[in-house]
């Protein structure tokens, strides 16, 4: 693996683990004496991407939006709003079938992939509505109910 994607790898992994900046800087210099990635040799940046492995960071394979990116298609974030409001849901992403089937719904579209801008304006827009109707009308639990 290249310098840039080392350093690239070891910002998301400290980012995702829940690392901010001063955290990291702390941990890089507990692991090699150096608090900057500009100032570590290839093999201390590898050594730093194991270390994060280890500590349970897993990165994944990178992700492309799903139906190209000509003309008329949802730009990157429409796609990145899409995702996030269905991780709120529960949803793992653009690829969960729930929300192919909830698009289907919406949008009349038998694949994300089949999406223009105006089909993502309107799924997102139907997400955030169903997330506020979430929010104002809480489930009951069982015991409110006996």
């Amino acid at each position: 693996m290249n310098r840039a994607r080392l350093i690239a790898l070891i910002h998301a992994g400290a980012q995702a683990l829940g690392m901010d900046e001063e955290t990291r800087r702390a941990w890089m210099e507990k692991h090699t004496g150096k608090r900057s990635c500009t100032n570590c040799s290839e093999s201390e940046l590898s050594r730093l991407g194991d270390e994060l492995r280890a500590a349970g960071y897993q990165p994944g394979p990178a992700t492309r939006a799903p139906g190209g990116s000509g003309p008329g298609r949802p730009t990157k974030s429409q796609w990145g709003l899409i995702a996030k409001l269905a991780k709120q849901k529960g949803m793992s992403g653009l690829d969960d079938p729930s929300l192919a089937a909830f698009a289907k719904k919406v949008c009349k579209v038998d694949s994300l992939r089949f999406l223009d801008q105006a089909g993502a304006r309107a799924l997102i827009v139907a997400l955030e509505r169903w997330i506020v109707w979430e929010i104002n009308h809480p489930k009951k639990d069982a015991k409110a109910r006996k």
